[in-house]
This record gives structure tokens, sequence and C-alpha cells, in this order.
């Protein structure tokens, strides 16, 4: 290797130290083609539940006791058939639920392969995100609110490829509606999402 090759490649690794962040921190950044940036609907009136994903390697859920809620509810016993973990707390406003189950959790306890489960009349309506989501990364749910049983809405992270795993420099706010369709409640999104700058 060249001296040039070589002080290009050791600059490559100072810079995100000497900035504070690791540098495999910045090599894990999310792009910003997301789920969120395309108008569809993965929700389908009478659709099952989704299964948990099987984790192949890593399982560390062992390790985080503290983070899974026992099942209470009806609908937990359903979530909890299809394989996933409870967490988090229950949101119920009168006939509709809204449950997170995660498939397992990283180093720090914090939720991977997660997803959010939306019940009206014991029923599964859809979820909020199309496929399951990991802590820290982009498109990853931040918090949830029930405003009423027939609407909700979501914020979620987004990152770019600079952001350090720790700082998403913005999010989108998604709201979703709760409709009959052939006789089955299904979660309809509300698009566009709306994108703002945390920063």
């Amino acid at each position: 290797m060249s001296l040039h090759s070589q002080w290009l490649w050791f600059s490559l690794w100072l810079v995100p130290i000497v900035l504070g962040v690791p540098p495999a921190a910045l090599a894990e950044s999310q792009s910003t083609d997301s789920w969120l940036d395309r108008a569809t609907n993965w929700n389908q009136p009478g659709a099952a539940i989704p299964r948990a994903p099987q984790i192949e390697e890593g399982d560390n859920l062992a390790n985080c006791p503290l983070g899974e809620r026992s099942a209470t509810l009806p609908e937990d016993a359903l979530v909890t058939a299809a394989g996933w973990t409870l967490t988090g707390a229950a949101h119920l406003h009168g006939p509709t639920t809204v449950i997170m189950g995660m498939a397992d959790a990283d180093g720090m306890c914090r939720p991977r392969q997660y997803q959010v489960f939306v019940f009206q009349n014991g029923q599964f309506a859809g979820t909020l995100a199309p496929q399951p989501m990991d802590a820290r990364s982009d498109g990853s749910l931040v918090s949830r609110d029930l405003y009423r049983p027939d609407f909700l809405a979501a914020t979620f992270a987004r990152y770019t490829p600079a952001d350090a795993l720790c700082c998403p420099s913005g999010e989108s706010h998604l709201s979703y509606e709760l409709k009959m369709q052939d006789g089955q409640p299904v979660v309809v999104p509300q698009w566009p999402a709306q994108r703002e700058s945390t920063r």
C-alpha cells in the first residue's frame, strides 16, 4: 500500500473519531430510502397477524426481562401466539387496542425486529409499519398515540447516511384511520407522512 493510500485509509477512520462518532455508527446509518416515502397500504381486511421473525443469531431477549410485558388482554394472547414478545404499554380507547411486540433486543435491551399491532373489537386490523423495525434505524417507531377509536398517529425516526445512530436528524409523522372494509376493520395510513428536522 502506498503512503498516499495509507493516509487516505487512516483519514477515513480518523474523522469520525475526532467528531466523537465511532466509525461503525456512521457505517451502519440507514439511507433515506424508506417505506415512509412510499404511499402504499400493506394492511388488508381479514389478514392474519404476521408471525415474529426467527432470530438466527444473537438472540438477546433472555438478558432483557425488564423490557417484557406479561399478557393480560385477549389481544396480547393473539400477539404472543404469533411468536412475539410483548413490550411497552398497551394503548386502549373504546374498542381499539394497540400493542407492541418484539422478536429480539439489542445489547442495550432496545427492541429489535419489533412491530405495532392494532385491533378493533378483538379483530386484527393491521400494523403501523410494513415490516418489523429495529431501534436506531431509519423508519423505526419513536412514539404512538391513540386519539380516538378510529384514529391514531405515530412518529418515526429518520436517518441520513451522515447521521450517527444516537441522533437521527429528522422525524416523520404519519396518521392512520381505522375503517371497515368487507365487514372487517383495517388500518389505513393517511399519506403523505409529514417529515421534519429535529436539529
